[in-house]
């Protein structure tokens, strides 16, 4: 999938959220492992930014916000289960998940040149 007009931020919300469309099995425990502190803290942050009515201190909506409500919707919907992956490791203090992640970076990164 190829996104536009995006930062590193709404590109891990935008990926995740399409990742979610594709799931057919609604009841099932599903496992994120990702290294985007944002996604990991959204749940934490939800009540204060639909108190708040997703805008900032000035009254004006934040950033991503439409994806934020996504987020949320799909979550309620979902059984998600976050868990943070570190990024940058030794290779000597590598688990098989942080293998994973790296080998699907480095795709990610070179399917990206190449479409360049």
């Amino acid at each position: 999938k190829k996104f536009e007009n995006t930062s590193s931020t709404k590109l891990e919300l935008q990926t995740l959220l399409w990742a979610l469309a594709e799931i057919k099995n609604k009841n099932s425990l599903i496992e994120i492992y990702t290294d985007c502190q944002n996604i990991i803290n959204l749940k934490d942050r939800r009540e204060k930014l639909e108190k708040n009515e997703y805008k900032s201190s000035k009254d004006k909506l934040i950033n991503n916000h439409e994806l934020y409500k996504l987020f949320f919707e799909k979550s309620d919907k979902l059984d998600l289960v976050f868990i943070k992956v570190k990024g940058h490791k030794k290779n000597s203090l590598k688990d098989e998940i942080d293998t994973i992640f790296n080998l699907v970076d480095k795709a990610s990164r070179n399917a990206l040149r190449n479409q360049i």
